[in-house]
């Protein structure tokens, strides 16, 4: 599962940001929430990634919509069709 804490980090105030954040309805408080939480997330630095490996996708021509976002060939392929 992508974004599942894989490092184990705790923060109590992080997670009350992430938390508020998560039901604040007005844009700039949810704005002000978020940027604290990337403060204290930049200082302690809780994961870093040593190695990243090459994201390749090899497809048919007739294949569409098969990589239409970031997540490339982990994405949800529910739009994908066949050319005919």
């Amino acid at each position: 599962m992508p974004f599942s804490n894989g490092s184990g980090y705790s923060n109590p105030e992080v997670d009350r940001l992430l938390e508020a954040a998560a039901v604040e309805s007005d844009p700039a408080k949810r704005r002000e929430l978020f940027c604290a939480f990337q403060v204290i997330i930049a200082t302690d630095l809780p994961d870093i990634n040593l190695v990243t490996g090459a994201n390749l996708t090899i497809a048919n021509r007739k294949v569409r919509d098969h990589t239409i976002t970031i997540d490339g060939p982990s994405a949800n392929f529910a739009d994908v069709w066949l050319e005919a």
